[in-house]
């Protein structure tokens, strides 16, 4: 096993709630001992697939994506990459996806959980429930793994997703993506019942849908706070703060995390209060992060700079919906929200249908609307080698970007695998972009 970086280094949250995620929600980060519990099924699963599903039917998840965060986050991904690649997977391929088959080689060679995984590895699953949704690998991941490491069953969804200049107004377009989504929402919902030997609970299930939609606003409304200038919350705690989001819908925790959040970032909006006390440059960020060294933010900055809001897992404010049918009510919301990106021009955006209701890639008419919104500088894309879906059209948002007269930062790396990371070349770039921009400004006497 590879020996970890030095050079990485984890976030420091600047909000108390954040800091404080693991009590208001303890059934994320109690999974482990929630799967010892007799009766509980574990689900290994994807974001992408409605985490509401898994609640209604009192099952605990386990998302390797996830679980390939952590890794990266403790510096272990790159020994389960090297276990991956040693078995083939090439090493562009998706680094959750090596990460994740890297560790069932190791629990294979060891004959159980092998010593350096976090968490005590991703338990003993029972089914898969994975998610074809905008990136290839992931459709036959799932599949990989019950072929090769386990006898259990698997069920894969893949929305289906209109192209970018289809016209959603048209009634009829718009029943036939509905009822392709409808009848892949009750195939998933059979499925988990043949598991659960039961039925889907509506009445509990219209329950769940609600803390979802009230959890979603009160996360909408957040990130709509951080407009305000000087900004009340960075990336460093964005990228903690979306676990809720993507692991926990349908639960009071997740209502009760993003309402206290926004009691916070109200609270410092009200009160003047900002990450950095000086702020000189505003960006916004596409990509998924370096899970393996969330410290760049705060190195970021220690030199005025901060990053306002982020592509990756944006969520919009949700619809307003009929919950008399909680089935019918997810539709529409996954729905309503693909008619919402397909409007913001997702034209690099290959699939706008997310069972998840976030945003992978957004559309240019919403980039060039941040830059007024949220007052910004630039924009820095992450370009990730070994993931093609969230790195797509970044060139493209910085040509739209530049007719406007906002410079962008592209620099390459990896969300999971940081024998892609070059600390002092990247940091070297962030520095001669933020340069750039201190020239540009002094030509035409802007802020410093």
């Amino acid at each position: 096993m590879s020996e970890p970086y030095s050079e990485m280094a984890r976030a420091v949250k600047s909000t108390d709630t954040v800091r404080n995620i693991k009590k208001y929600a303890p059934t994320f980060y109690a999974r482990t001992k929630l799967r010892e519990q007799e009766g509980k099924k574990l689900v290994w699963t994807m974001v992408g697939v409605p985490p509401e599903l898994l609640v209604a039917f009192d099952m605990v998840g386990e998302w390797p994506e996830n679980y390939g965060t952590l890794c990266a986050a403790q510096l272990i991904a790159t020994g389960f990459c090297e276990e991956a690649e040693a078995e083939g997977y090439a090493n562009d391929m998706c680094s959750y996806v090596r990460n994740t088959m890297g560790y069932l080689r190791r629990c294979r060679e060891v004959g159980g959980v092998p010593p350096e995984a976090p968490l005590g590895g991703m338990g003993n699953v029972h089914l898969l429930l994975g998610s074809g949704w905008v990136c290839e690998p992931r459709y036959k991941w799932f599949q990989a793994i019950a072929t090769h490491y386990m006898d259990v069953p698997v069920f894969n969804d893949d929305p289906v997703s209109p192209a970018w200049d289809t016209d959603l107004e048209d009634p009829r377009i718009a029943e036939h993506y509905k009822t392709q989504l409808r009848a892949t929402l009750k195939a998933q919902v059979t499925f988990l019942e043949d598991i659960a030997g039961r039925g889907l609970d509506l009445d509990h299930f219209r329950i769940i849908m609600q803390r979802s939609h009230q959890a979603m606003k009160f996360w909408h409304e957040t990130l709509e706070l951080r407009k305000a200038v000087p900004c009340p919350m960075g990336s460093e705690d964005y990228y903690t703060a979306i676990i809720p989001q993507l692991y926990l819908l349908g639960t009071q925790e997740a209502v009760d995390f993003y309402q206290a959040l926004y009691n916070e970032i109200k609270a410092r909006v009200d009160g003047g209060q900002g990450v950095i006390a000086h702020e000189k440059y505003r960006f916004s960020w596409f990509g998924i992060p370096p899970w393996f060294n969330l410290g760049l933010f705060n190195w970021l900055e220690s030199l005025g700079a901060i990053v306002c809001v982020e592509s990756s897992y944006y969520v919009k404010k949700p619809p307003e919906l009929d919950f008399t049918d909680p089935v019918e009510a997810l539709v529409d919301w996954i729905w309503q929200e693909a008619v919402e990106r397909q409007k913001e021009s997702t034209e690099v955006l290959p699939e706008v249908v997310n069972p998840g209701r976030f945003s992978a890639l957004v559309g240019s008419k919403l980039v060039a609307r941040w830059i007024e919104e949220y007052k910004l500088d630039g924009a820095i894309c992450h370009r990730l080698r070994s993931c093609r879906a969230s790195s797509l059209g970044e060139v493209h948002f910085r040509n739209v970007l530049a007719q406007i007269g906002i410079p962008t930062l592209i620099f390459e790396s990896d969300m999971t695998d940081p024998r892609a990371w070059s600390d002092a070349q990247i940091k070297a770039q962030f520095r001669e972009f933020l340069e750039m921009i201190d020239a540009s400004r002094a030509k035409r006497g802007g802020r410093g």
